[in-house]
């Protein structure tokens, strides 16, 4: 797996050693929106998060729902809110999007717009393809694998929306013991997210549906 992706998605829930400022983690919504971002998600029962601090002023670009959660989650002032901290590992599904902008990359430079899912993955991960097993935003996902230290195991699906003006990664990190059971609520997850028309959308350029009522946490 390249370095780009190892940067986008290694640091989403950061496992830490010091107890100081944590809490415990809470059960997560049935539904995420982010009406900025124009994206909705059904959220099965079971799983967890890590609440964002009172007053959080950071940028908006993706959650984290923890499979098993963790010991405690860590309390701090990140600026990204798809980083939540936690006390040791637990398993989880990071949601993270962004406009389709390009990038820049400290190993290759300048990163042009990804022109379709597939490129967008290849820019991210060495050997991407189509999963027959997982669907993201109603298209067989294109999806990398690749194992990680410490006998985990970690599989990301990529995809463009909105006529190709953002991107959506969802990720799964967890066990090799676990990585069955786990693929299944990535499925779930996965199945359950839908594009719908954001908030900065004036002129009607999208066509996908109103976002409902609800809010990105």
């Amino acid at each position: 797996m390249r370095a780009g992706l190892l940067a986008l998605i290694a640091a989403v829930a950061c496992p830490l050693q010091s107890q100081q400022h944590a809490r415990p983690p809470k059960p997560a919504p049935s539904a995420y929106v982010t009406s900025k971002f124009g994206l909705a998600m059904r959220v099965p029962k079971g799983l967890h998060i890590c609440v964002l601090p009172k007053n959080w002023s950071g940028t908006e670009n993706g959650t984290v729902l923890f499979l098993k959660p963790p010991s405690k989650c860590v309390v701090k002032s990140e600026s990204d809110s798809s980083v939540r901290l936690t006390l040791g590992f637990a398993p989880h599904i990071m949601l993270r999007y962004r406009a389709n902008s390009g990038r820049q990359d400290h190993f290759e430079g300048k990163i042009p717009p990804a022109r379709s899912s597939m490129e967008l993955a290849s820019q991210l991960c060495a050997k991407p393809e189509i999963s027959p097993q997982f669907k993201l935003l109603d298209q067989p996902a294109v999806t990398c694998r690749s194992r990680l230290p410490g006998e985990k195991v970690q599989v990301v699906l990529f995809a463009l929306y909105d006529s190709g003006r953002k991107w959506l990664i969802v990720s799964l990190t967890t066990t090799q013991a676990s990585l069955a059971a786990h693929e299944r609520v990535l499925e779930k997850v996965a199945s359950g997210i839908t594009a719908c028309s954001a908030e900065a959308d004036t002129k009607g350029t999208s066509k996908a549906p109103p976002c409902p009522h609800g809010k990105a946490w």
